[in-house]
């Protein structure tokens, strides 16, 4: 068995090159990294949300847990190209020219952007190509009923728990729509504005009706107080939700979810919350 070298800030050499490919061909180099040898902030930090993706430390290190959730990961799309047609080389855990090559000719052929790399729809297309909810074709809305059943639950009792507490809240979107999403993520990267969220269409939770935004308000008026946003997040997570406030990467203040242990690539590749 290959003993992978610990990469951490300030790393350099041929086996940094592998995994910034390795990051950028599934879809997780949103800061915009350049692939070379050199391990700088920006990996370590992709590192950092790799880490939480996938349950581990967040240290920014990249160990013998995180190449193996890593490589994993790539050994699965290879498999999956593979099972389907699309040769990428080797099954070897490394993303290299067949591996980004396969990729291509399947978003090709599947009339998706050919980036050559694993972003959501060409996942969702790879491993859930017969899904029967097509989440992709909903519309934004900020209706309750448009969440999962349970989702919606939990956020009618936060709504009635914040007036129990004399604080009236504002749901801002419920369900987010991908090409919704999608603008966002463009926001500070390919349109103006600052980047406001490393999700593309697909990898939020907004977008399986499992994430939804509030605002509080003081006088009738949206505020902008983050000891109020602090008390609202305080009481979501009374209900049972997950706050955006306690994020440790584009920390969230009106944000709540409810994930049911599943992240976004696990709902792209057909898993889907119990009923």
């Amino acid at each position: 068995m290959q003993i992978l070298p610990t990469l951490k800030l300030g790393s350099r050499g041929a086996y940094v090159k592998k995994l910034k490919n390795n990051l950028n061909g599934l879809g997780y180099n949103y800061n915009a990294f350049v692939i070379d040898d050199i391990f700088d902030l920006k990996t370590k930090n992709v590192i950092g949300n790799f880490q939480d993706k996938v349950n581990l430390l967040r240290d920014g290190i990249v160990g013998p847990a995180t190449w193996r959730a890593l490589i994993a990961k790539v050994k699965l799309v290879q498999s999956k190209l593979a099972s389907t047609g699309y040769n990428p080389g080797d099954l070897d855990g490394w993303f290299g020219p067949n591996t980004t090559n396969a990729t291509k000719r399947f978003q090709r052929d599947h009339r998706l952007p050919q980036v050559g790399i694993i972003i959501p729809r060409t996942r969702e297309k790879l491993f859930n190509p017969t899904a029967r909810e097509d989440f992709k074709v909903r519309p934004s809305s900020n209706n309750l009923n448009f969440l999962d059943p349970y989702v919606s639950l939990l956020a009618k009792r936060f709504i009635d728990l914040s007036k129990a507490n004399n604080l009236d809240i504002i749901i801002n979107v419920a369900f987010r729509s991908w090409d919704d999403q999608d603008k966002l993520y463009a926001a500070g990267r390919t349109m103006p504005g600052k980047i406001v969220t490393n999700a593309r269409g697909g990898d939020s939770y907004h977008n399986w009706g499992l994430a939804f935004d509030a605002t509080p308000l003081e006088n009738g008026m949206p505020s902008n107080d983050i000891n109020t946003f602090k008390k609202m997040g305080k009481l979501g997570e009374q209900v049972g939700l997950e706050w955006g406030g306690s994020f440790k990467s584009i920390v969230d203040y009106p944000h709540f979810q409810v994930t049911f242990g599943l992240n976004t690539e696990d709902l792209l590749n057909g898993k889907r919350p119990p009923k």
